[in-house]
């Protein structure tokens, strides 16, 4: 069940960054429609950071929770890790859209 969550909280990272590297700003000053796409990219940005969170914690119950510098060294390298991938990810489908 650990797997399973680890995995599906993975492609939901992966597809919120994908939703918003979508999200197309305007240049016109409609401010309901720039609300919109405010609040659109606030609720996945939401859900990015939640993911963010969670794999490393994930990771760390899956190699046995250990509270010594061990655990620590794997939550940090897992944070670094996911936010480097969420980045490269983020940019790659940004720019693939413009």
């Amino acid at each position: 069940m650990n797997y399973l969550s680890l995995i599906v909280t993975i492609f939901v990272l992966l597809f919120a960054l994908r939703k918003i590297s979508r999200i197309k700003y305007s240049k016109s000053h409609s401010a309901i429609k720039e609300a919109k796409q405010n609040v659109i990219s606030l609720l996945w940005g939401v859900l990015v950071i939640a993911a963010m969170i969670f794999i490393p914690y994930k990771v760390w119950m899956l190699t046995g929770s250990s509270p010594y510098w061990d655990g620590f060294y794997i939550v940090g390298g897992t944070a670094l890790l996911t936010i480097t991938v969420s980045f490269i990810f983020y940019y790659k489908s940004s720019v693939k859209l413009s």
